[in-house]
């Protein structure tokens, strides 16, 4: 089939891992997940691209995983998605580079009460991301906070309501133009198109928070092998947003660095040793347990579980430390009353939901993937593809919305049909 009819491609590109989901809208309305893919990413540091070749090789072979598992469907219930070719996907970006920011804007309307109306809400949220505009920066994201009509503040949908004053608070996430552009182009390198990109961050959010926690006060961090996402909601809307650049790689660095071996021998060690505080405290029985590291080709080395451990737990701690210095900046934790939910490659160290919990002061649970139905159990469950499920419903939902700039859009076509529509109901 020429393009993705019904059917939404999600691309994350992570610094870990690159992963593939392809999803669509079923009859009852729900989303469903037909198929999800990964493979190991190369050429990604901290969310930023290094070598454009080899993230190209990975996003072919990811895709043609997903094309694959598509294909082995059986039966005429699954005709509909069988032949499907991945010509266009829907991606995430992450880094350093992402910042959100809050802004607001009012819009004089008449001087006496009109119906305020989609054109009207339109131009007060461009006005506000207006003056958040800058060059070298993309806005990703314009989350519209609450709309104030005339004084009158917490309307969600100021549509149909009559004033003479339109103000809106706006929660943007935006990233670095050129950033965005590698990520673009490396797509475009492996044959792709690109319909939109996202943050994937706010992606993660989408499928792994509930709207009682949204409302209450919660903390998303989704923490990752290059940097941590921090997403902070509230009374329903996203209020913060933070990226730390540090990750679980550089675990994988210092143990390389205190022990003098290579990375890939340091990762397999960390992934080995990871539970390093499983019972949050010290363990007679397993502490002096030797560990053997190789050195060279012919000479090997022996250290105790401890010093290992206590490799291990320093960084963590660091990196803790670092993420509640961030929180109490933003002054977060004294709004949070749903806790702290953690997602990424690092919530599986076993133990760090306590050590977390210590640190931070506030209850912790791990993210759990809702909000969509797949055949797969195993899908499902896995909490790795909880960022390309989630930009697949953050482009459903789109989809079905009229807030079409609620995704990044780099199709050239698109914007030039856009650009004649806006003239058109402006003159028309």
């Amino acid at each position: 089939m020429a393009k993705n009819e019904h059917k939404v491609i999600g691309l994350d590109i992570g610094s870990a891992k690159t992963t593939v989901c392809v999803g669509s809208t079923d009859a009852q309305g729900r989303i469903e997940i037909h198929s999800a893919s990964m493979v190991k990413t190369r050429g990604v540091e901290r969310g930023v691209i290094t070598d454009l070749g080899e993230v190209a090789g990975c996003i072919e072979e990811v895709v043609k995983k997903a094309e694959n598992k598509l294909h082995s469907f059986q039966g005429s219930k699954y005709s509909r998605i069988k032949n499907t070719r991945i010509n266009s996907v829907f991606a995430t970006i992450s880094g350093e580079h992402i910042l959100g920011n809050n802004t607001k804007a009012v819009l004089n309307l008449s001087n006496r009460p009109v119906e305020i109306g989609r054109k009207d809400t339109q131009r007060a949220i461009d006005s506000a991301k207006y003056l958040s505009a800058s060059v070298d920066r993309d806005v990703l994201h314009a989350l519209a906070q609450e709309f104030i009509v005339d004084g009158y503040k917490r309307i969600k949908n100021p549509m149909g309501i009559f004033g003479t004053r339109l103000g809106v608070n706006l929660h943007i996430i935006s990233a670095g133009a050129s950033y965005v552009k590698d990520v673009v182009t490396v797509i475009n390198r492996a044959g792709l198109d690109v319909e939109g990109v996202a943050y994937s961050g706010f992606a993660t959010s989408l499928s792994t928070l509930t709207e009682q926690e949204k409302q209450a006060g919660v903390i998303l961090l989704e923490m990752g092998a290059g940097c941590v996402n921090i997403l902070f909601f509230k009374e329903g809307n996203l209020q913060y947003t933070g990226v730390i650049p540090v990750g679980g790689y550089d675990i994988t660095r210092e143990i390389a660095r205190k022990l003098n071996i290579d990375l890939p021998q340091a990762e397999e060690l960390k992934l080995q040793y990871r539970n390093a505080f499983s019972n949050y405290g010290d363990n007679e029985s397993t502490s002096g347990e030797k560990i053997i590291i190789k050195k060279d080709a012919s000479n090997y080395e022996s250290i105790n579980r401890k010093q290992m451990e206590n490799i291990i737990d320093k960084k963590l701690d660091e990196q803790l430390l670092l993420i509640k210095k961030d929180l109490e900046l933003a002054g977060i934790i004294s709004r949070v009353k749903r806790g702290v939910v953690v997602c990424g490659g690092m919530s599986f160290m076993d133990g760090i939901i306590e050590k977390m919990e210590k640190t931070l002061g506030l209850k912790v649970s791990m993210g759990i993937m809702r909000g969509f139905v797949s055949s797969s159990s195993s899908l499902i469950s896995n909490i790795f593809y909880s960022t390309g499920i989630g930009l697949i419903m953050h482009a459903l939902g789109q989809k079905n919305t009229d807030n079409k700039k609620a995704f990044a859009t780099y199709d050239i076509r698109s914007k030039i049909i856009a650009k004649i529509r806006e003239v058109y109901e402006e003159y028309f």
